[in-house]
């Protein structure tokens, strides 16, 4: 009996030791936080049926650890992408308008209200990645929306108002008010050309320089949005940054990378004047003539989703998938001359913007974007196992559902059946096939049969809802999600786990704590 009261005793001796030994074990590495955002479980099972058939497999299902994400603020359940993007950099719950790299900010129902500045979870006055970056890590953010987009810009910039995209693009390379001179991110891909350049800027015609502008938004005919008359293209060739801009210069880039194996250069890339994708519905980009009429007969569709039209300089950017790409390898040769790991966000703002318009063939692809992305960094961890890949989104973008058999009046979709209770509307809601609502419907992949399955697409708006988000993780210390996350994987914990692998440390939980105002 003796013996059985201390064998129990050793055992929870060791249970209660267990925790501390594992934090003060933790390997440290690069981390790569992915955030396909606006994807829940529902829009990868679409892609999955849509690309390789139900019972196909995504580089995403084959990430082999996963957790349920939980993703509320602290004042609501759906998350924002501005709060849910800071909750990620800073390790607390925020606000959800406004917070943009602080708590709370510019709110439309709180007149005056201009946020709180925060420390982060590990008491640095700042976000995860501009402590990595205060630690000699070499650090970067890719995004096929605008850089200022919160997945990437609240990483490195705050304001009060996610709006103030010049401003925050002006933080990436001047550092953060009050703290001036911070070290500079070695990658920077995207959109967004607009907010680095001075609104009287002329468009380049004969000659591209930095001087002048490649990119007018497709949809809204926009072009530079500075009022400050800086030029942030000149000042970042100044600080020695690499500056590209179209296909070619992309291209070129890579293959001089490639060839020159000490070449480490910071990049500075824009492929757009905001977002490289065109986030309307199906119907506006037909009637504004953004078709290339040369794919009808392809999976992707004749829609231009992502740049400008063929023959102009704005045709086939760059993918996220290629831009992330370019980010490895320039990170992993910063980051050997470092003696550091890097720490990178490459983010897919196409999954939530397109969804958040209604378009069904603009969000297949844009989730074969990010599937193809999740490939890539799968095959950089390959040859690089001192890494780990995180992904979480911090919203399901439009509610997502697949219909099959679609239903159809002749041989178009038509709308979901009504609400049979008597009470409201019944009248059912209009579905999406491959051109938008009342077009033929989308044809599935093959399954493990051979057969292929017609299907629609239905949203519950165009708004972001709480879904089903899964995150999932490959890697480094990815078994984590397993083990210290098995019963809660909250939005603060992507703050936890990618601190823990680049400083070797897992920080207590936040739950339940709002974040120390900065300076107090």
């Amino acid at each position: 009996m003796k013996k059985s009261i201390f064998a129990l005793f050793g055992v929870l001796v060791l249970l209660s030791i267990a925790p501390v030994f594992a934090q003060n074990s933790i390997p440290t590495g690069n981390v790569i936080f992915y955030h396909p955002d606006g994807s829940g479980l529902n829009h990868w099972n679409a892609a999955r049926m849509y690309w390789y058939g139900p019972d196909g497999m995504l580089n995403w299902d084959m990430l082999p650890e996963m957790a349920v994400y939980r993703g509320h603020m602290s004042d609501r359940l759906v998350g924002t992408s501005n709060g849910g993007a800071t909750v990620h950099a800073f390790g607390y719950k925020v606000l959800g308008p406004g917070s943009f790299g602080q708590d709370g900010g510019i709110d439309p129902e709180e007149p005056g209200s201009d946020g709180r500045p925060i420390n982060a979870l590990s008491g640095f006055p700042g976000s995860i990645m501009r402590e990595a970056a205060a630690a000699g890590m070499p650090v970067g953010i890719v995004n096929d929306g605008d850089l200022p987009e919160p997945g990437t810009g609240v990483f490195l910039s705050e304001v009060g108002d996610r709006n103030l995209s010049n401003d925050i693009a002006a933080q990436f390379i001047d550092g953060r008010r009050g703290f001036e001179g911070e070290p500079l991110p070695k990658v920077l891909l995207g959109g967004g050309e607009g907010f680095f350049l001075p609104n009287d800027a002329p468009a380049c015609e004969d000659e591209v320089t930095l001087e002048c502008y490649i990119h007018v938004d497709q949809v809204n005919g926009r072009g530079p949005d500075r009022r400050d008359g800086r030029n942030l293209l000149i000042e970042a060739r100044e600080l020695g940054y690499e500056v590209i801009r179209t296909r070619e210069e992309f291209d070129a880039l890579w293959e001089r990378i490639q060839a020159e194996p000490d070449f480490a250069p910071m990049v500075l890339g824009l492929f757009s004047r905001d977002d490289i994708f065109n986030d309307a519905p199906e119907e506006r980009l037909i009637s504004l003539g953004l078709v290339d009429n040369n794919m009808r007969e392809t999976r992707e569709g004749r829609l231009i989703i992502w740049g400008s039209r063929p023959g102009t300089r704005g045709y086939n950017p760059p993918t996220t998938a290629e831009m992330t790409t370019m980010a490895l390898e320039v990170l992993r040769r910063h980051s050997e001359r470092a003696g550091m790991p890097f720490f990178l966000v490459s983010e897919t703002e196409s999954v939530d913007n397109v969804p958040n318009n209604a378009n069904a063939i603009g969000t297949l692809r844009a989730l074969k974007h990010a599937d193809d992305t999740i490939g890539v960094i799968r095959e950089f961890i390959a040859n690089n196992p001192n890494t780990l890949l995180l992904t979480a989104a911090d919203s399901d973008a439009g509610g997502l559902q697949v219909f099959s058999p679609a239903p159809v009046s002749g041989d178009r979709v038509s709308t979901s059946t009504g609400n049979p209770t008597g009470f409201g509307l019944n009248q059912g809601f209009p579905l999406d096939g491959i051109e938008g609502q009342n077009t033929a419907p989308f044809t599935s992949a093959p399954d493990a049969f051979g057969n292929t399955f017609d299907f629609a697409i239905g949203w519950t708006g165009t708004n972001d809802v709480a879904g089903a988000i899964i995150s999932r993780a490959e890697g480094l210390n990815a078994e984590l999600l397993r083990t210290e996350f098995r019963g809660r994987f909250d939005s603060t914990d992507v703050y936890r786990m990618i601190y823990a692998t680049l400083f070797g440390e897992l920080l207590p939980a936040s739950y339940g704590q709002s974040a120390p105002t900065r300076g107090e």
